[in-house]
């Protein structure tokens, strides 16, 4: 899709993993996925590659609420994808 082409390798991987991620997520509560994260968010995440929730904080659609919430799973895809792509 367009909006994954501007990602590439590593960031590319962990976007696919984070928009999974998401998808399950919003299942489980019964909500649409963009409600979760917008697509901007996740990308940014895959762009940068935060490793810490301070990392994290910085990001544009993040909240104290959703860093709170989603913070350490969203490390966890960071840190295993671009971990295990290398």
């Amino acid at each position: 899709s367009e909006a994954s082409s501007a990602l590439t390798g590593d960031s590319a991987d962990v976007f696919q993993a984070l928009r999974d991620w998401r998808k399950s997520v919003a299942k489980e509560h019964g909500v649409p996925a963009y409600t979760v994260f917008h697509d901007a968010t996740l990308q940014e995440i895959a762009r940068r590659l935060p490793t810490s929730l301070d990392g994290l904080r910085g990001i544009s659609g993040i909240g104290a609420t959703k860093l709170e919430r989603y913070g350490e799973p969203l490390l966890e895809i960071v840190h295993r994808r671009a971990d295990g792509a290398s």
